[in-house]
């Protein structure tokens, strides 16, 4: 699910896979070790102080960009100093969309049905039998 913008405005996505795949996030922990990037603590995302191996890797092969961890659970599809973390990616490189799973309409339900799952496998069975 998405909401278009024009112009400069937000295009918003809710939906995790559909923003992965639109963007091209890589998520090859091997291409980085091919490109010959430093990573920190995560397999693919960069903390902030590796940012300036990403933006010189960006600016030498253009197929490449990055996307900014912002807050937890929004990823927004350029380059914002100061972010919580960086991503590479190479699919589309449109600079207004953004990924905010958390306000997905559906998100309430998809909790749920997780926690109900859950529920019932912790629940010991009661079969009649006493």
């Amino acid at each position: 699910m998405g909401a278009l913008g024009h112009g400069s405005r937000i295009e918003l996505i809710v939906n995790i896979s559909e923003f992965f795949k639109r963007v091209g996030l890589i998520c090859d922990y091997q291409e980085f070790d091919w490109l010959g990037l430093e990573r920190g603590m995560s397999l693919t995302s960069f903390p902030p102080h590796l940012v300036g191996q990403l933006l010189d890797l960006c600016e030498q092969d253009p197929t490449y960009h990055l996307v900014s961890g912002t807050a937890p659970g929004r990823l927004v599809n350029k380059y914002v100093p100061n972010a919580l973390s960086y991503q590479l990616a190479t699919g589309d490189k449109n600079p207004n969309l953004v990924l905010n799973a958390f306000v997905d309409p559906k998100r309430a339900l998809v909790d749920e049905e997780m926690i109900c799952s859950a529920l019932a496998i912790m629940n010991p069975v009661d079969t009649g039998d006493q």
